[in-house]
């Protein structure tokens, strides 16, 4: 159903209109929000070209027949408005591939498959057994492809529907055509047979009918008039009044009034009741939803705030754990100090693979000057022009890293935020733009954002967005426009958060520093990823203003597993991106990998991004969740992973997903310089260490391949 949805969608689009499947028993248009709701079709009635043209129906009935036209028409009779239907089908219809003659296609083959299921009744029937209403019904629809023997008066009627210009000229129209197709009625046995009327509940009035004998309950006249006499005297008036009325009620279908046959199209009858039958009882009702704006004010927590909020907590910490704090911070700047290897060595993978790609690109023309040193092979070589050589401008680069601040990542976190420290200074070291957040909804910011002050809530939501956690937060922990000191301070937060969760888990090795305790607005929370996703909209945008970027590199280092997002009436989700709703996750279950999906490959579309996600695990058996393997290739996986230190996947939204051993060090060196040993004994430390070495280099230089 995509690919026939596609074609209507540029249809629509002109016209401001969104239509939408949903478990519903009519088609339905909301003027005011311009959305049209079609019944979700049975699997064996989507064809392409019958859902065209019920769509294109409906969607010329919303921008054609007014409003409040069936509205004013309550107080006429079932004829009327049976025979304004039929006449407004054939204008709307008419106006809708006028204007859209791509629909005309559509409205053939969707009637002849229609006509040939018997859609409208006709099967074993002859044209003497229809009154107008019928034939001009079945002209119309079939787009006058039926061939129909109208008489004189008759093509006058049909003249008259052609130049209908209005809703006010259909309903004129009926009236003329009803008091007709009376009269023809009248004349005609064979018609008066058609169109006799059917009692109400027939089948059904029959086996009461049945039960009533069966049990001698039936009441003669005088016993009835006694029994309704009492009634009255025991219920008042208002209860008689009601038996009265549900008397009246009880009068057949097929009858008027004035004991006249009720007067409708039977094809029109028969059609309204197969496209009953088409729809989809079992089908479930989807919400249809949009992203929710964002208020990055309410949202980002700047590195400044981030700084100045440790800076407090630290002030009124214990002496000890002060004493602490200050090892804590060495060991933050060692390990900087020490990274430096690694992050040349990506600075010098970068610049080769950049020019290398660069000169690929470049192209060779002649300049029109002739070249002395070609002259002499005029005679035999026409290439005798000087040429130049023009290389591609370079695009201007920048990169977004996203951290997952969750408790589920909490054993993985150090390692994770030293791979994330070498990535900030590789960025720093080359100069490119790039911004990295801690995604979190912890302590004091959720009692915050939980109250009744909704102006404190980063989303502004509504009934038809996504509910978002409003306790969401986006730490801002670098940027490239921070200075050398406030980076310095900010990897200490971030080192020294990392080592205190570690601690955690460590606490038994004597080696360990106690890492000092840390303010509960910066814990470990859920895992708000698909919200920060839903941030990056805005975010991206600001920063490839700010930073004139051409190309943007979106970096997460999560675990994966977001939580789930809600909407108002739940159900299955249908999010609108680029203009065009697609089908994510129940959103009331578990995570969210489905919604996941839909906005990476949602952004990456919108801003030409780069997409890259990192997880470390330390062993295998912590990917199955999310790197899902058939059975029979779990071993090769497992060993993959454990050789290799990674793995690389394809299929998660991301350009490519890393599932990274979480002990993986760049080898910067193939032996220890101190060690003595004999010549055999260096050639095997050398050939180990070379390998090592090299292994240790695939995932930087998978990281660089997708970045330069």
């Amino acid at each position: 159903m995509k690919k026939n949805k596609s074609q209507l969608a540029k249809l629509l689009a002109t016209e401001n209109i969104e239509v939408q499947e949903n478990a519903v028993k009519t088609a339905s248009f909301d003027v005011k929000n311009r959305v049209l709701t079609i019944p979700t079709l049975k699997e064996e009635h989507k064809s392409k070209h019958v859902y065209d043209m019920l769509v294109g129906h409906e969607v010329s009935h919303a921008l054609h027949t007014p409003a409040d036209g069936w509205m004013k028409m309550s107080d006429r009779s079932d004829e009327f408005r049976s025979f304004v239907n039929v006449i407004e089908d054939a204008r709307i219809d008419k106006l809708i591939q006028k204007k859209y003659p791509g629909l005309t296609n559509d409205y053939l083959l969707g009637f002849k498959k229609m006509y040939k299921d018997n859609f409208f009744g006709t099967k074993g029937r002859q044209q003497s057994e229809y009154a107008l209403i019928d034939k001009i019904n079945m002209y119309y629809k079939s787009s006058k492809t039926l061939n129909f023997n109208f008489n004189k008066k008759e093509n006058h009627f049909v003249k008259l529907v052609d130049a209908c210009k209005s809703f006010a000229d259909v309903q004129k129209l009926a009236e003329d055509i009803l008091g007709y197709c009376k009269e023809e009625i009248k004349k005609n046995p064979e018609l008066k047979k058609s169109y006799a009327p059917k009692e109400s509940g027939d089948e059904e009035s029959k086996g009461d009918n049945e039960s009533e004998s069966s049990d001698n309950t039936k009441l003669d006249k005088d016993t009835e008039e006694k029994l309704q006499e009492f009634l009255s005297k025991e219920t008042g008036e208002s209860n008689k009044k009601d038996i009265e009325d549900k008397k009246d009620s009880q009068v057949g279908t097929g009858k008027g009034a004035d004991g006249d046959s009720i007067l409708t199209s039977l094809t029109n009858d028969a059609f309204d009741d197969a496209v009953q039958k088409m729809q989809n009882e079992d089908a479930r009702e989807l919400s249809y939803v949009e992203m929710p704006k964002v208020r990055l004010e309410k949202l980002i927590i700047p590195y400044k705030k981030y700084i100045k909020d440790y800076a407090m907590y630290d002030s009124k910490l214990a002496d000890y754990e002060k004493s602490n704090l200050s090892m804590i911070k060495q060991d933050t700047v060692k390990f900087l100090k020490e990274s430096s290897n690694v992050v040349n060595y990506l600075v010098k993978e970068f610049e080769m693979k950049k020019n290398a790609k660069m000169y690929a690109r470049a192209s060779q023309d002649k300049t029109g000057v002739i070249d002395p040193n070609k002259l002499h092979t005029y005679k035999f070589a026409e290439d005798i022009f000087k040429k130049i050589t023009t290389v591609p401008n370079q695009k201007n680069h920048g990169m977004v890293f996203l951290l997952d601040w969750s408790g589920s990542m909490q054993h993985h976190l150090l390692p994770t935020v030293e791979q994330l420290l070498n990535l900030v200074m590789f960025c720093r070291k080359i100069n490119i733009p790039f911004s990295v957040y801690k995604f979190m909804n912890p302590g004091s910011s959720y009692d915050k954002a939980k109250g009744q002050n909704h102006s404190d809530h980063p989303f502004i939501v509504s009934d038809k967005t996504l509910l978002p956690d409003q306790t969401t937060r986006l730490c801002q922990m670098f940027t490239h426009k921070q200075s050398k000191s406030d980076f310095l301070r900010c990897a200490q937060n971030l080192h020294r958060s990392a080592k205190y969760f570690n601690d955690r888990r460590s606490w038994r090795n004597p080696d360990h520093i106690n890492a000092p305790s840390i303010s509960s607005d910066y814990y470990l929370s859920s895992t708000p990823l698909n919200e920060s996703l839903i941030a990056m909209d805005s975010i991206i945008k600001k920063f490839k203003n700010d930073y004139h970027t051409d190309k943007v590199a979106l970096v997460t280092l999560t675990d994966g597993s977001a939580n789930s997002l809600h909407t108002k009436n739940g159900g299955e989700v249908r999010l609108k991106l680029n203009n065009k709703y697609v089908k994510c996750a129940y959103a009331y279950r578990g995570t969210d990998k489905d919604l996941t999906y839909r906005l990476l490959k949602y952004l990456k579309k919108k801003y030409d991004l780069d997409t890259i996600g990192f997880y470390l695990a330390s062993k295998y058996r912590e990917l199955r969740y999310m790197f899902q393997v058939p059975y029979k290739k779990e071993a090769l996986a497992n060993s993959t992973f454990n050789k290799q230190k990674f793995i690389a996947d394809y299929n998660t939204g991301y350009d490519v997903y890393f599932y990274v051993k979480s002990d993986t060090n760049v080898v910067n060196t193939v032996y220890d310089d101190k060690v003595t040993a004999n010549k055999s004994q260096l050639k095997r430390m050398f050939m180990s260490g070379m390998k090592k070495r090299l292994n240790s280099r695939v995932l930087l230089n998978n990281f660089i391949k997708m970045v330069a």
